[in-house]
């Protein structure tokens, strides 16, 4: 009775099943195609893998053909019908494997895999499994024990039979025949759709299989399907397999055995298919893998600000172009409450990589609380220069930022210049021109009114998008300048826009001579500047998806849009917001004296408001209106 059992031990045909191994940049790719292609679909994708018997081996490697399905919850993953989907997986393979260049494409049609997972991309977390689907049809068995081809084959043979599959594509090294003619003793490789023309030739058929199990005494997985098309195609009742295994270029390890072929199943139409893997624990159930501790924290930050955008993506703004964004050069003129506010939306929110802040100015006492880049740190001793301190702390909150500091004083009218200081403040001018020509986006931000005046006609005459934000007590401006046109654009009154000096007849003046302290500073209610530096961000990514971009036509307020380009992705694109909407005229006469007469024009405007009246136009229009009907558009107005 023992021995009985003994060889009914030894006659069992079993399989050793894939073991899946994903490498880790898999996962990098999933995560970045799940945010930027797949989004929400939950069709199969097409994916490759090869397997191996030997590792590492380039010439030892085999293709595997499956599909990938990527749920979007874990209750969608879990819930799935393992079976069901299975069996239709099983199904394709089956009409595959009837299918008419089967026995050409066998690779092809029998190297199949399925993948499912959910990927967690909040935290790293992929939860997935494999599945290598294979028939229970037929039944098979050892005729007699497994010989390695050493024991059979000459050396010679063993040699031929290796150089000439070491010359053929491992496409056709997956499923092939070996065949040993009886009388030259000679082997040779064929196509499996060539088994009709060896069989009645004088020799030995092999069907054959790269395997990966290095077991002396089973095959590996391949094997299952390569029965089931040998039973099918050929309709044999038995057949002689060899298992081709390479190990450090030597195939002598390779097995021959006979096996006998047995129709046990009774099901019509597809048989059953079974083939998903069990995990570590052998048993039927899912893998997974925590990926946060491997990754790059710089990586896995970069990803995690950028994860909210790519969101946006995948319903409600398809057409988002998020590099336009990312790629925006930004200039903050102003490091205060603003300036910190707009950077950290332009940041976290919209992931621009790279801002530089100018200021000239130093953190005090009174600014963490309020200024949220500063820390009590910095404004121990003599105080950090501000430009300097939002630069370090937006790179200590997200390291891939680009961001610098400027320490730089802008020149303003109204404040005269000492002759001593005039190569100074024209080095100035220059360090000015150079930053804001480096940039795309300029932010309008400081504390004093007439300081905005110098970037905006630079800006003017450069054509660079200019948004102004000012603050008053409970109010809030925020403004995007118009830019001169270029020749072919035709102008209309939608898209000849004013700058922030063009919507009042007061020319900028010194805003800090003869006022107490609660004039001279920004006093506001707390959550104004907040508001307004988060409209400013939305306003310049708004232009920026625009078609038209900068040029785009001020949204005005109860127009119903009818051509489709009057819109952004993100909606209406208007000119200012402050409660109320209203159309304003570009006055060009500045932009064109800068222009012509460059620093020599700046300096008389330093150092004599009435010549700026006087160039722009504003004094004839003083003559002709009520200067008390006029309602002035400052960042201290209270009104």
């Amino acid at each position: 009775m023992e021995n009985i059992e003994k060889e009914e031990s030894v006659l069992a045909l079993q399989f050793y099943p894939f073991s899946s191994l994903i490498d880790t940049s898999f996962w990098h790719v999933l995560t970045e195609r799940k945010l930027e292609l797949y989004k929400l679909d939950t069709k199969a994708i097409k994916v490759y893998a090869s397997f191996r018997n030997e590792f590492p081996a380039e010439n030892a490697s085999y293709p595997l053909f499956g599909e990938l399905i990527v749920y979007n919850t874990i209750e969608e993953f879990r819930s799935v019908n393992k079976k069901e989907l299975l069996q239709k997986f099983g199904e394709k393979l089956w009409d595959n494997l009837l299918a008419d260049d089967c026995l050409s494409q066998s690779a092809q049609h029998l190297s199949k895999f399925l993948l499912i997972t959910f990927a967690d991309l909040k935290k790293y977390h992929f939860h997935y499994w494999f599945a290598f689907p294979v028939f229970q049809c037929p039944q098979s068995s050892f005729l007699r024990p497994p010989q390695q081809i050493s024991e059979v084959w000459s050396k010679q043979q063993i040699n031929n039979f290796n150089a000439q599959l070491s010359g053929i594509k491992s496409l056709n090294k997956s499923y092939f025949i070996t065949f040993l003619n009886a009388e030259t003793k000679e082997i040779t490789i064929h196509s499996l759709s060539e088994f009709e023309v060896l069989k009645p030739k004088n020799g030995v058929v092999y069907f054959s299989f790269a395997d990966p199990c290095t077991n002396s005494r089973h095959p590996g997985w391949p094997l299952r399907n390569l029965l089931t098309l040998i039973f099918v195609k050929f309709r044999l009742e038995s057949c002689l397999i060899l298992s081709y295994r390479l190990q450090s270029n030597d195939c002598s390890e390779s097995l021959l055995f006979d096996v006998k072929l047995t129709n046990a199943s009774t099901n019509e139409g597809y048989p059953t298919c079974i083939g998903w893997e069990k995990n570590e624990k052998q048993k039927l159930s899912p893998k997974f893998v925590d990926l946060s501790s491997t990754f790059d924290p710089k990586r896995l930050a970069e990803s995690a600000v950028d994860l909210n955008l790519k969101l946006m993506r995948w319903r409600l703004v398809p057409n988002l172009d998020l590099q336009k964004i990312s790629s925006t050069k930004c200039l903050l003129l102003g490091s205060g409450t603003l300036g910190c506010n707009v950077a950290r939306c332009l940041m976290v929110a919209w992931g621009v990589r790279n801002i530089t802040f100018v200021d000239n100015g130093k953190v005090s006492y009174s600014n963490p609380v309020r200024q949220s880049l500063f820390e009590f740190e910095d404004c121990v001793g003599d105080g950090k220069p501000k430009a300097f301190a939002a630069a370090d702390s937006m790179k200590r909150i997200f390291p891939c930022i680009n961001s610098k500091g400027v320490l730089l004083t802008i020149p303003m009218p109204g404040h005269p210049i000492s002759p001593n200081m005039i190569n100074e403040v024209k080095k100035d001018v220059e360090t000015l021109e150079e930053l804001i020509a480096s940039h795309d986006c300029v932010f309008l931000l400081m504390d004093t009114r007439e300081s905005r005046w110098l970037p905006t006609v630079i800006c003017q005459s450069k054509r660079k998008l200019v948004i102004n934000a000012a603050l008053g007590f409970d109010t809030y401006l925020v403004q995007r300048h118009g830019i001169r046109p270029l020749d072919t654009l035709e102008m209309s009154d939608k898209n000849r826009l004013g700058c922030y000096f063009c919507n009042d007849v007061v020319a900028p003046g010194d805003s800090t001579r003869n006022r107490t302290l609660d004039q001279q500073c920004t006093v506001t209610r707390p959550g104004v500047s907040m508001l307004a530096a988060g409209l400013a961000v939305e306003l310049m990514v708004s232009v920026i998806q625009h078609p038209s971009g900068v040029y785009a036509e001020a949204a005005i307020s109860g127009e119903t849009a009818e051509d489709p380009f009057s819109e952004s992705f993100l909606g209406t694109v208007p000119h200012q917001i402050r409660g109320f909407l209203s159309r304003f005229c570009q006055l060009m006469p500045v932009v064109n004296a800068y222009e012509n007469e460059g620093f020599d024009f700046l300096l008389k405007a330093f150092e004599d408001t009435n010549y700026l009246e006087e160039t722009t136009g504003l004094k004839k229009l003083h003559e002709e209106v009520n200067m008390d009907d006029v309602w002035a558009l400052s960042e201290t107005e209270s009104e």
